[in-house]
């Protein structure tokens, strides 16, 4: 049997959407403003599913998506066009559940990203929640000082570090003003797993140990009340931007390639060099000294990939088969052989 529904009728207050807003955030943002429950207003607009929360801290993280019938009742309650609306809140483009004209109807899925939204920006937008995945460039609010991404996500920066932070993210905006954002989100994603995944794998050359001191160094400048006993994500930042910038370089990314006649090697010394490695290891390392990145290197590239490429690290279907793309290393003599 349906469920009967009121005839709607558009509410007293309709609470301006927030650019980039989540749609439980906004429901619930109309329903607070109008003196009701969130989930008292969602249930006018159509069937509730059972996941919905019922705790208004959790829709930080929820995606309400509604059927063609439920927005047409969102638009008679809060008298919005739809083009608008979706504009603001794309997560609130409706979307069939089963069938064309089918009763109205609300599904809930949880939002999984790495990245938080600043608690002031949330102030200041009258508590909307941010749909994230929609600002994925935004690791640290500039504005008040908080980090966004990973691990500490949602923590207040130090003024001792907040300069340096600052700086790396302006960088990383200017990466997606020339490459474009997806291609900056792209290159942090791939540096970022290689800087974090390499420490974490316990492969600590001469020269990685070096870096890792330098982001320890950070993380305790910091005063004691603010520390933690693990790394966060913002020690590690500057030098996610300044690979970033390298690795979405169609240059260097064609540099990265092996190659016979050992031009790989001019990759290796750069990345020594963005990262400020250069001087603490007195010659270049064996390619073997920077794994996993090599491997990654020559697999992509054996499909024709290069590390700028957007696609670059998803699995791959080809009728052809792989290039052969020997091992090269660029340094010891001794290790000069094909693996």
């Amino acid at each position: 049997m349906s469920q009967s529904l009121p005839v709607p009728q558009q509410v007293p207050v309709v609470p301006r959407p927030r650019h980039g807003e989540l749609s439980a955030s906004y429901l619930a943002r109309i329903a607070r403003a109008n003196r009701t429950q969130w989930r008292t207003f969602a249930g006018l607009l159509g069937r509730l599913p059972s996941g919905l929360p019922s705790n208004p801290d959790r829709l930080a993280l929820t995606i309400v998506t509604l059927n063609d019938a439920a927005f047409a009742r969102l638009l008679a309650y809060t008298g919005h066009d739809a083009n608008r609306l979706i504009r603001a809140i794309p997560s609130l483009a409706p979307a069939p559940y089963a069938r064309p004209g089918e009763p109205p109807a609300l599904r809930a899925a949880s939002l999984h990203e790495q990245v938080v939204d600043c608690p002031r920006c949330r102030l200041r937008r009258d508590g909307a929640f941010l749909d994230t995945r929609q600002f994925p460039l935004k690791m640290a609010c500039l504005r008040h000082g908080y980090w966004l991404f990973g691990d500490g996500a949602g923590s207040l920066l130090d003024r001792s570090v907040l300069p340096e932070i600052t700086a790396a993210q302006k960088r990383l905006n200017r990466l997606a003003a020339r490459r474009g954002t997806a291609a900056a989100v792209h290159a942090y994603g791939v540096a970022h797993r290689y800087l974090r995944d390499e420490w974490n794998a316990g492969l600590r050359a001469l020269w990685y140990t070096r870096l890792a001191e330098r982001w320890y160094q950070r993380a305790e400048a910091v005063p004691p009340a603010k520390r933690t006993s693990w790394l966060p994500s913002w020690a590690i930042h500057p030098e996610c931007i300044a690979l970033a910038v390298m690795f979405a370089s169609p240059y260097w990314a064609e540099l990265a390639v092996p190659s016979p006649d050992r031009r790989h090697r001019l990759f290796y010394q750069h990345l020594l060099t963005v990262l400020g490695s250069s001087r603490a290891v007195g010659r270049m390392p064996s390619v073997r000294n920077f794994d996993p990145l090599p491997q990654e290197v020559r697999e992509q590239a054996s499909w024709g990939r290069l590390l700028s490429a957007p696609d670059w690290g998803s699995p791959i279907e080809s009728r052809d088969g792989p290039r052969e793309i020997p091992f090269i290393d660029i340094t010891d003599d001794y290790e000069r052989s094909a693996a």
